[in-house]
């Protein structure tokens, strides 16, 4: 098939074959998501570093916000993207104590001094290493992205991820579909891996989610994004608005006020 001119291909170390499916022991494709990420961000830097101040990954079914994001940075917290480390996202602590805290997938975010940093640390970091993980920064595989970007950050630049939350403890980056995180409720649920050592005070139902969100995930089809993208931006009452429960409506409400959507 073709492909736009923005898809770059990068050549990788491992190859795709030689990896069994956990469950069944058939043969399966390799993913190597580790290695594509820390040679994705080598790129990015080499061809890439100047034409932005925040570079973020974005699961490819994560519904993004970026004028929210740029409200984050600049609005609430004032940082400043060329002198300053800065790694952020719904940050998870259930890893325990040997692993520095790590944001979820969905969507994380950091500076230009922080990806400037880290892709040297890519560049440089032991390569080749076959073996399970041994608490290192370095290409191996089967490695979690997220917990080794983590690692890398934390022993090769002492930065530390920030979790993205607002003044009431509401997160920016939802790990779920919105409908569903409003119902999340910790006292009920238990301290699975979500909740497992966040502060005590951390929002849940109704009050999960920041009123400026920068990403919602879980949403795969290209039905489901014309329908978010209708909620949040579209005309007031329109069909997509009409059809929430109650809970939904209330949060996007919430959402389209604050930015400024329904005036």
């Amino acid at each position: 098939g073709t492909f736009p001119d923005n898809v770059i291909f990068v050549n990788m170390t491992r190859p795709w074959t030689g990896c069994k499916d956990a469950k069944t022991g058939e043969p399966k494709i390799c993913r190597h998501i580790w290695e594509k990420m820390w040679q994705s961000w080598i790129y990015v830097k080499d061809h890439h570093l100047d034409q932005a101040e925040w570079f973020c990954k974005v699961d490819y079914d994560t519904y993004f916000f970026p004028e929210n994001l740029q409200y984050y940075v600049r609005d609430v917290k004032n940082w400043d993207p060329y002198n300053e480390h800065h790694y952020f996202g719904t940050v998870l602590y259930h890893k325990g104590p040997r692993h520095p805290p790590f944001p979820a997938g969905a969507a994380a975010c950091w500076s230009h001094k922080t990806m400037d940093g880290i892709a040297e640390v890519y560049r440089n970091m032991p390569k080749g290493y076959e073996g399970h993980d041994r608490m290192r920064c370095e290409d191996r595989p089967m490695a979690s992205e997220e917990i080794s970007t983590s690692m890398c950050l934390k022993l090769g630049l002492n930065v530390t991820a920030e979790p993205m939350v607002d003044d009431e403890m509401r997160e920016y980056v939802m790990l779920d579909p919105y409908h569903n995180m409003l119902g999340w409720n910790r006292t009920e649920q238990g301290e699975w891996w979500f909740w497992k050592d966040k502060p005590a005070n951390s929002g849940q139902m109704e009050d999960c989610c920041a009123i400026r969100p920068m990403g919602v995930h879980k949403y795969k089809h290209k039905g489901q994004i014309t329908s978010l993208e209708e909620q949040f931006y579209g005309t007031v009452n329109n069909k997509f608005l009409n059809g929430l429960d109650a809970r939904s409506r209330r949060y996007v409400d919430k959402v389209r006020k604050a930015m400024g959507i329904d005036q």
